[in-house]
C-alpha cells in the first residue's frame, strides 16, 4: 500500500510540483485547499504543509494534525518555530529523508 500524503500549498506551482515528487516515489499525493471543503486528508498518513500558506493557516493545520494525530511537516522559504520542517529549495532526496525520519518518530 502507498503511502498517502495531503499537501497544503497556497502556490499552485509548488503544490503540482510536490505532487509529482511523490508520484515519483510511488506515493498517493493530493492538494487541499481547505480543511473543511474535503476532508478526506484526514486519511492521510503524514502531512505537508506551506508555512506561510495565506488559504490554509498553518496554525490552523497544525492543530487539526494534532487533533488528529497526523505527523506535520512544515515547507517554508525560511526558518520557522516548528519542527520537522522543510527549507526550500530541496532536492527530493532531502524530502524522502525527512517523511522517513518523521514516520519513524511517529511509529515510536
Amino acid at each position: 500500500m502507498s503511502l498517502k500524503v495531503a499537501i497544503f500549498e497556497d502556490d499552485t506551482d509548488v503544490a503540482e510540483l510536490l505532487v509529482e515528487i511523490m508520484e515519483v516515489k510511488d506515493f498517493t499525493a493530493k492538494t487541499f485547499y481547505s480543511l473543511q471543503d474535503d476532508s478526506s486528508w484526514i486519511n492521510s498518513d503524514i502531512i505537508l504543509g506551506d508555512y506561510r500558506n495565506c488559504i490554509v493557516s498553518f496554525n490552523e493545520l497544525k492543530s487539526e494534525c494534532l487533533k488528529h494525530n497526523l505527523p506535520l511537516i512544515a515547507i517554508s522559504g525560511a526558518e520557522t518555530d516548528y519542527s520537522p520542517q522543510l527549507l526550500k529549495p530541496f532536492s527530493i532526496e532531502n524530502l524522502q529523508e525527512l517523511i522517513d525520519e518523521t514516520l519513524k518518530k511517529k511509529a515510536n
